[in-house]
Order: structure tokens, then C-alpha cells, then sequence
């Protein structure tokens, strides 16, 4: 009898010492609270009207490049994604890096130009009054930024693209670090 009784008084410590290790220990997610979404303004036509929400580069950054010399940045390694594709439609912003006297070029280059740009240097053309890179081909450039500049444009071959920053128009030498702010927006 005596052993009878040991055993249901074990069973149950063993149950009230789970039941509280189990008030004590949270094993769910935490919840948080969800913004309820606000109700949409009904037109004189009837039809609700909605705010479309403001989206915010996917890429917004700079690109490190040291005077007289260029660097560029892989879109595809900052979007997560292995190429750009025919039809997407993307705004590409740059502004001066921010240093007195000295003006960046930004290129928006496929794979292909993005490896041929190392060989070329910018060259003035004096009739169309811009830098001209023999050879290739960008899908936006930007010269001699002083103020912000921004482009819309689409992707037209699927490829794997590269925003550069381009100082080697400059003459001398300097230590100097520029930092071109640049954005890159998904339409």
C-alpha cells in the first residue's frame, strides 16, 4: 500500500512541476500588433480611392572612388537578384560627391561595357560639350555632377549591370576619398 501511494504522490509532483514549468515558459511567437489599414475615400463616383505608399531606392548608397580614378558597384550583388531583365523600368539619381572642384561622371553599364571601361578613358568632345567613352555604350550617364541628376530609363537586354563612378577626367594627384551618393529605384 505504502508503495501505491509513493507512486501517485511522484505522478503527481511530476504533473504540478509541469504544469508551472509551463506557466513560466512562453513558447509561443510574440505577437505584434498590426496596424489596421485606414478606409479607403469614396469619390463622387463611388469607387474607393486609395494612397499608393512611397517606396524608397532599392539601392541607396556610395560608391568610394579615389581621385582621378573610377569604381563601380554591382547592382545585382545589392539587389539579391543574378541579372536585370528586358522591360524593367529603373530611376538611376547622382549627385556631386561633395568635394569643391570636383565634378564625377556616373555610367550605368551592362556586363560588357563595365569591362571595357577599365581600358577607356573619358575624352571631351568640344562639339557636343560632353565626355565620350570610344567604344561603349552607357545606358545612363551623367556628366560632371554639381547638382543632383536623375534618369529614367529600361532595361533592354537581360545582362548583369553596374553603376560606375568615373574620376579620371581630373589632372594631379590627391589622396582624396570621394563618396558619390547614388540611388537606384525598381519602378
Amino acid at each position: 500500500m505504502k508503495l501505491h501511494a509513493f507512486v501517485i504522490t511522484g505522478a503527481v509532483l511530476l504533473i504540478l512541476v509541469m504544469l508551472m514549468a509551463g506557466c513560466t515558459t512562453n513558447t509561443a511567437a510574440p505577437v505584434t500588433p498590426q496596424a489596421t489599414p485606414a478606409p479607403a475615400a469614396a469619390t463622387s463616383s463611388g469607387f474607393p480611392v486609395t494612397t499608393a505608399a512611397v517606396k524608397t531606392a532599392d539601392i541607396d548608397t556610395t560608391i568610394p572612388v579615389r581621385f582621378n580614378d573610377f569604381a563601380c558597384l554591382d547592382v545585382q550583388n545589392e539587389l539579391k537578384k543574378a541579372y536585370l531583365y528586358p522591360g524593367e523600368k529603373f530611376t538611376l539619381s547622382a549627385a556631386s560627391p561633395g568635394v569643391s572642384g570636383v565634378n564625377v561622371n556616373v555610367l550605368f553599364l551592362d556586363e560588357n561595357d563595365q569591362l571595357g571601361v577599365r581600358n577607356i578613358r573619358p575624352q571631351w568632345d568640344t562639339v557636343q560639350k560632353k565626355w565620350v567613352y570610344e567604344g561603349i555604350v552607357p545606358l545612363v550617364q551623367f556628366n560632371d555632377i554639381t547638382t543632383p541628376v536623375e534618369k529614367t530609363f529600361t532595361i533592354k537586354t537581360q545582362s548583369k549591370y553596374y553603376i560606375c563612378a568615373d574620376d579620371r577626367k581630373e589632372t594631379g594627384s590627391n589622396d582624396v576619398m570621394l563618396q558619390v551618393p547614388v540611388k537606384l529605384k525598381r519602378l
